[in-house]
C-alpha cells in the first residue's frame, strides 16, 4: 500500500532522529518519523534487573524484539548464529520511542577540541583510517548548546579546566556527590587531579514541566519512573508531535530505501505494525536507526547505480564502525563507602583525556552507575568470598 507522499521521512526516533524529525517539524515540512518499537515506560519493567536494557539476561526491557528482529550471522564455512541484540551486559541501545535516551546513564559529554583533529593531533595510525573531522569543535558549539538547553543537562559550565570552551552555562546547577564521590573527588584532589560533576542529561530541578531526579539506585539499563530523566521521547518529540507536521509510526520497520535511476532517495519500503508490506514516498529521507541498522538499511537498498547497497559503491558502509570503550576497577574499602543515592555515577576527571605519554588518545574517569544484584555478584574484587 502506497502511502500519501510527503517531504520528509525520519528513520529511527532515537537520540538523532528525534531532533531532526523536531526541526523538520518546526521549519513546517510534513514528517514522518519511524520506530521498529512503540512507547516505553517504567511501568512496562519497573525494576527487573534480569530484563533491564544494560544487563538482558532474560530479555530487552525496550526492545528489540528477539524474535521479530532477529540478526543471523553466517560464517565463511556456512554455520550460522543468532546475535541478539545488546548481547552482554553495559550496552543501552534499544528499539522503542527514544530509544537508548530512555534507558542510557544519560552523561552529557561534550568532545574536546583535540578529538575533532585527533590525525594532526597522533598522525597516521598504522592499520586505521583514522582522519581529522572537516568540521571543528567551534562550528559544533551553537549546536551542543542548543540540545543541552532544549533537552537539559545538569552541571558546572567552569568546573572541568580541560573542557573547551562554552558560550552559555549549563540550564541546571549540577548533582552533589554521593558518598563514593565525595570519596573519590577528595582522593583525586590529594593527587593533583581535578574532579568535578559528570554533567548529566536528567533535571536536578524541575525543568521543562519535567519533575527533579530523586536519585534512585535503578537507573542506568531502566526508564525513569518521574519522567526526570531526559530524552528525545520526552522532549523533541513531543514538540515535533504537537506541531502536527509530524506523524510518529511506531512497531513499523524499514526494510529498504526506494532509489530512482539518478540515485536520489525517493521514499521507504517497510513492514507495518500487522506486518503488511507498505511504501512511503517523501522528498528527503533521513536515515537515523544507529551505526549497526544504519548501515543494514543501506545495505538493502541496491539499484542500478548502487548495486552494493546505497552510499557503497566504495566499499565503506558498515566499516569504521566504534563504540565508546569502557575498563573498571573495584576494591575492598575498610569503611562504608555506599549509601544508596543514585544513579550512583557523579564524579569524573578528565586530566588524561589527551597528552598522555605513548597513548592514543585517552578517556575520562568516573565512579560508575550504582550496580544492580545481578551485576554486582559478576565483580568480585581481590579477595572477596565467592
Amino acid at each position: 500500500m502506497k502511502n500519501k507522499h510527503i517531504n520528509a521521512i525520519v528513520v529511527g526516533a532515537g537520540a538523532g532522529g528525534g531532533v531532526v524529525a523536531k526541526e523538520l517539524a518546526l521549519a513546517g515540512l510534513s514528517v514522518v518519523l519511524f520506530e521498529r518499537g512503540g512507547w516505553a515506560t517504567y511501568d512496562d519493567h519497573d525494576d527487573d534487573e534480569l530484563i533491564s536494557q544494560r544487563t538482558t539476561v532474560l530479555g530487552n526491557a525496550f526492545g528489540p524484539d528477539n524474535k521479530r528482529y532477529r540478526r543471523v550471522v553466517q560464517y565463511n564455512d556456512g554455520s550460522t548464529q543468532i546475535v541478539l541484540p545488546t548481547e552482554g551486559s553495559y550496552s543501552n541501545n534499544a528499539a522503542c520511542v527514544g530509544s537508548g535516551t530512555v534507558s542510557y546513564g544519560a552523561m552529557a559529554w561534550r568532545f574536546m577540541e583535540q578529538d575533532f583533529k585527533l590525525k594532526t593531533i597522533y598522525g597516521h595510525i598504522e592499520g586505521s583510517t583514522l582522519e581529522d573531522w572537516p568540521i571543528s569543535y567551534f562550528d559544533l558549539e551553537p549546536c551542543y548548546e542548543k540540545a543541552e538547553w532544549e533537552i537539559g543537562v545538569a552541571g558546572e559550565h567552569n568546573a572541568n579546566p580541560f573542557c573547551a570552551p562554552r558560550q552559555k552555562p549549563y540550564p541546571m546547577p549540577p548533582f552533589s556527590y554521593n558518598r563514593e564521590g565525595n570519596l573519590l573527588s577528595d582522593a583525586a584532589k590529594r593527587l593533583g587531579l581535578h574532579p568535578f560533576p559528570i554533567p548529566m542529561l536528567r533535571n536536578s530541578i524541575r525543568y521543562n514541566g519535567r519533575p527533579a531526579c530523586y536519585r534512585m539506585r535503578s537507573c542506568v539499563g531502566f526508564a525513569c519512573p518521574v519522567n526526570a530523566k531526559c530524552g528525545t521521547h520526552n522532549t523533541v518529540i513531543p514538540t515535533a508531535i504537537r506541531t502536527g507536521n509530524c506523524e510518529l509510526r511506531t512497531h513499523c520497520q524499514v526494510a529498504e530505501i526506494m532509489l530512482d535511476e539518478k540515485g536520489r532517495a525517493t521514499g521507504v519500503k517497510y513492514f507495518d505494525e500487522n506486518h503488511q508490506g507498505q511504501i512511503q514516498t517523501a522528498d528527503l529521507v533521513v536515515v537515523s536507526a544507529a551505526a549497526i541498522e544504519t548501515a543494514r538499511l543501506l545495505l538493502n537498498s541496491k539499484s542500478k547505480l548502487f548495486p552494493n547497497g546505497a552510499g557503497n559503491n566504495n566499499d565503506w558502509v558498515g566499516r569504521n564502525l566504534q563504540g565508546h570503550a569502557y575498563t573498571g576497577a573495584a576494591g575492598l574499602m575498610k569503611d562504608e563507602v555506599y549509601d544508596d543515592v543514585g544513579p550512583g555515577a557523579c564524579m569524573a576527571v578528565c586530566d588524561f583525556n589527551h597528552g598522555n605519554k605513548d597513548i592514543i588518545g585517552g578517556g575520562a574517569l568516573c565512579n560508575e552507575f550504582t550496580a544492580m544484584p545481578y551485576l554486582f555478584s559478576k565483580m568480585r574484587p581481590p579477595g572477596a568470598k565467592k
